[in-house]
C-alpha cells in the first residue's frame, strides 16, 4: 500500500460496511488496514453518496 493512499486516508469501512474515520481509528485497525476498505478524500470529494463515522457520527 502505497503512502499516498495512508496520506489521503480518512476512514476506512469496516467488516460489517460501517464506516469508521481517521480520528476513531485505533492501533488495531492501522495494522490491518486493507486497500479494498480504505476511502480516501479522493472518493469523498469525488463520491456521489455522503459518508458519515458510524462512531463520532461526523461527516468525512
Amino acid at each position: 500500500m502505497g503512502v499516498h493512499k495512508i496520506d489521503n486516508l480518512v476512514g476506512i469501512y469496516e467488516e460489517d460496511r460501517s464506516v469508521k474515520c481517521r480520528d476513531c481509528m485505533k492501533k488495531k485497525d492501522w495494522k490491518e488496514l486493507k486497500q479494498e476498505n480504505i476511502i480516501t478524500l479522493d472518493d469523498v470529494e469525488k463520491g456521489e453518496k455522503l459518508f458519515y463515522c458510524d462512531y463520532c457520527e461526523e461527516k468525512l
